[in-house]
């Protein structure tokens, strides 16, 4: 199965936490997740337990307009896109969550 999930809110936000227990589960179950971070989302890519789904096989996505309003760096193993990335996770998916 394949797992989309678009994050958008801040790393203090519980939803933060949520999307990594489930990606690591999904993964564990060995499923395909794909993140997109949009808006504020953008800043979890800055959290040390985020960044390190990619160690586990999670696709991580960055809306680059987003990013770079707010100043975010690049980030190694993640892939700084557009919605154009979101919208190809959202149709390649079984399911898509959303958490804003």
């Amino acid at each position: 199965m394949k797992l989309g999930i678009l994050l958008s809110t801040t790393p203090e936000n519980e939803n933060t936490n949520t999307v990594i227990s489930i990606s690591r589960a999904a993964r564990k179950h060995g499923h395909d997740v794909s993140i997109f971070l949009m808006y504020d989302g953008v800043y979890n890519i800055n959290k040390k337990e985020f960044a390190g789904l990619i160690e586990i096989g999670v696709n991580i996505t960055v809306c680059a307009l987003n990013a770079e309003q707010r100043k975010v760096s690049k980030a190694e193993g993640i892939l700084f896109g557009s919605q154009y990335d979101h919208a190809c996770i959202a149709e390649d998916v079984d399911r898509f969550l959303s958490f804003g």
